[in-house]
This record gives structure tokens, sequence and C-alpha cells, in this order.
């Protein structure tokens, strides 16, 4: 295990705890960024009234397609348009709302037979509604484009934080039923959900904010035979999010949330090149995060550039572009909330989801984190449109666009359709 802390982000306290922490028993969490801080008096002058009226939205861009649900092919139709192998490429599947998984290629080395690919899975829900219970929470408009046992593997399962559309316990409980050895990572304050389905405490790892742990793939379903030059190990990363926690009233803030980043990193088994690893392969999954206060203000949040330069450049990045699904009522008896009118610390828009895309390095990113519990496809396709004109202002490329040397690609998948992107492999030291 591992852990750093950037000077800007822990700035001195008397009592010398992390600037996130709002307490010393670790039960109290917070954004420590002048970023999520309250609207000044000035910025909410500047507001306009945020209610109004969808136009049809279809016809005024007629370009602009919404997304619709596809059966997952696991990336076998995007490998052969884009000419890829699938031994080089990492694979991302959307399955609606943030819910992602990832298919890493392991690299194999020596006499290695049997599975050839590790499965990740970030923040899935497959239920009707995000709440407590089957009756309550919002409504999905667009079904899963599968179910739990249709997965082709999961060995690791990534939460972001507990709010009930990234931990959906009935989903956890499936999957734990359908692959009983994966892995579960957790911000701190979550382990005691995982645990209440009956998973074992030492399958289920809980971090704070910068920590990692890192693991061979002997730690999972994986055997490495003995003639094998170098060991594959996965870092899981646990990284800033500006956002919040919460599943009832009084528990607001009382766990942490959080972002994750995954490498698969091939460390040489003899002792003069230790100090010394190739990465092959990185994946950023934002979980759910703000970036400034207000549409108009210029505090942004500064963890973005810090994760960039830690960790990329990121062959494949997810990044939400819309808030959660309990204002999805609204669009639902056709009215718009703007979402540039209202205070918006927690959600990042399209605009700054592109942002976040240029801060963070990625590669490639697939917006996530919309089109799902909403409750208008007006509400969805606004979102689109948005992050099209702020991609295209920023010589972004589409994601249905080759790659091009030099310039990156962010852009939607429909839910359950997947892209294939080209590992990138490079040295790397120690610490």
């Amino acid at each position: 295990m591992a852990s750093s802390w950037c000077p800007w982000f822990s700035s001195p306290q008397l009592n010398n705890r992390p600037s996130h922490h709002a307490n010393d028993s670790t039960t109290a969490f917070k954004n420590p960024w002048p970023s999520a801080k309250a609207p000044t008096l000035a910025e909410l002058l500047q507001a306009k009234f945020p209610l109004g009226c969808y136009k049809d939205l279809a016809k005024k861009h007629p370009g602009t397609k919404d997304v619709s649900v596809v059966v997952p092919d696991w990336g076998a139709s995007d490998l052969e348009k884009s000419g890829l192998e699938r031994e080089r490429s990492i694979v991302g599947t959307t399955l609606g709302h943030a819910g992602v998984i990832t298919e890493f290629p392991l690299e194999r080395t020596g006499n290695w037979e049997g599975e050839k690919s590790f499965w990740v899975v970030y923040d899935p829900i497959f239920s009707l509604r995000a709440g407590p219970t089957r009756y309550t929470g919002p409504k999905r408009l667009r079904p899963p484009p599968c179910q739990v046992t249709d997965l082709p593997g999961c060995d690791a399962v990534m939460i972001s934080h507990n709010h009930y559309d990234h931990l959906d316990l009935s989903t956890i409980e499936a999957i734990f039923k359908k692959f009983p050895k994966a892995r579960y990572f957790i911000p701190l304050g979550n382990k005691g959900w995982i645990c209440s389905l009956g998973i074992p405490q030492d399958r289920v790892h809980e971090l704070d904010w910068w920590q990692n742990r890192e693991y061979s793939v002997r730690n999972f379903r994986y055997t490495i035979p003995q003639d094998a030059s170098e060991d594959t190990l996965l870092r899981f990363t646990c990284v800033p999010a500006q956002h919040n926690s919460g599943r009832g009233a009084f528990d607001q803030g009382t766990t942490l949330w959080c972002g994750w980043v995954i490498e698969q990193l091939l460390v040489s088994k003899y002792e003069a090149e230790t100090s010394h690893t190739r990465r092959k392969g990185a994946i950023y999954h934002a979980g759910d995060t703000g970036y400034r206060r207000t549409s108009k203000s210029t505090a942004v949040c500064p963890i973005f550039k810090e994760i960039g330069q830690k960790f990329g450049p990121f062959d494949l990045s997810f990044v939400p572009i819309w808030r959660g699904g309990s204002l999805g009522f609204i669009s639902y008896l056709g009215l718009r909330l703007s979402h540039n009118s209202i205070p918006s610390a927690l959600h990042s828009t399209p605009t700054d989801a592109i942002n976040i895309h240029n801060d963070v390095l990625s590669k490639n990113t697939v917006a996530v984190h919309f089109g799902t519990f909403v409750g208008s496809e007006n509400e969805s396709l606004e979102a689109i449109i948005e992050l099209t004109k702020k991609r295209k202002g920023q010589d972004v490329l589409g994601l249905d666009e080759p790659a091009v040397e030099g310039r990156s690609r962010a852009g939607i998948l429909n839910i359950g359709e997947s892209i294939a992107v080209e590992i990138n492999i490079h040295e790397v030291v120690q610490n």
C-alpha cells in the first residue's frame, strides 16, 4: 500500500488530519476546495430564473442523436471497426447511468494458459429504481442493456460513494452470487454496506483519498507460471472527487466519496530492474463529481489536474455529464431546469466534463451519468448537445472518429455499447 498527499490539498491543521476529514474519528467528510463552497451573493444575483419549458430539441438539432439501449457485444464490433486486436486494447462497455464494465487484456509471459482478461465493474445499477426500496426513488427511463448474469466476467467492483444510484445493494448481491471471488474497492465508511450482503471482509478494501492497493493477478483467479519473466500487478487508487454522500437524512457526509484509477503494471522479476516497471494501460472513472459551484464561477476544482499529473495520460476515462435523477420529475412534467442557473458544485455540467477530460489528460473519455434516471428524452438530449458543442469548441474529436496521434477523443456511447482503445505502454519509475 502507498499513499501520498499533494501540498496544496493537505493544508496545515492543528490536529494534522487530512483537510477533507471533518472530524478526528473518520466519520465525517467534506470538500476542502473553494470550488465546492456555497455560491456568493454576486453569483446568485447573476443567475436567471432556472425553470422554463423544453422546446423540441430533436427538431432543433436534427444531427444529434439521443442514446438508445443496445445488446452488448463486449467490444467485438468496435474492435473490428477500429482494426484493433483485443490483446492490445482496453474495452469499455456502458451499462447505464454511471455503470461501466472494462476489460484489461493481461500481459502473458512464459507458459501462461487460461484466462486472458481482467474485468472491472464500476458503480453498477440494474434495478428499476434508485432508492431505498424497489418501489421508491427515481425510476429508469431506459432499461439496463443486460442482466448481471450476462456479464462476461467480474474480478473487481469499484464503488464511488453510497448514493442509491451508485451503490445498489441488490445489484451487488447479484454480482456476489454470480462472481463470488470478486474483490470490492470502496471509499472510507462503506465497508458495512458491502459486508452486510455476506461478502467476506478480506475481499472488501476500504481506502481514503490517494491511498492505493496493489495486487498480483495471483490474488484473483489467475495463475502465472514459474517461467514468467514479469509479475502482472493491478493497482487500484482512490482519488478525490467533489461530491457528497448519504442514504438518508441523518447520514449526510458520514462516508467518503471518490473516483478510481486502475493501472496494469508489469514488474520485472530480476532484482536489477525492480525499481522500474512498465505500465500497460490506465483507466479513470470519476464516479460522481462537480467542477465549479456555478456555471460562471472562476473557482474550479484543482484536483483533476493533480490526478492528470500523477497518473495521466489515461487510455480510457468515464466522466459524468449530468446531475442525479432526483430532479427528473421536472422534465417528466415537460419543464426544463437550467443547470446553468442553479448551484452545481456537486455535479459537473457537460461543458465541465470536457474540462475534466483535458485536466486529467485523458486520451478517450466516455460520458456517463445521464440518459438513464431522467424524466424525458429532452433531458438526456440536452446533455448530449452541450457536450458536443463544448467538445468541438475545444478541438476534441468524437468517439466515432478515428484516433489521431496528438489529439484526444470524447463523446457518448449507447447504453450497452462498447469502445475499444489501443493501450499505451510506457516505462514508469516506482517510488
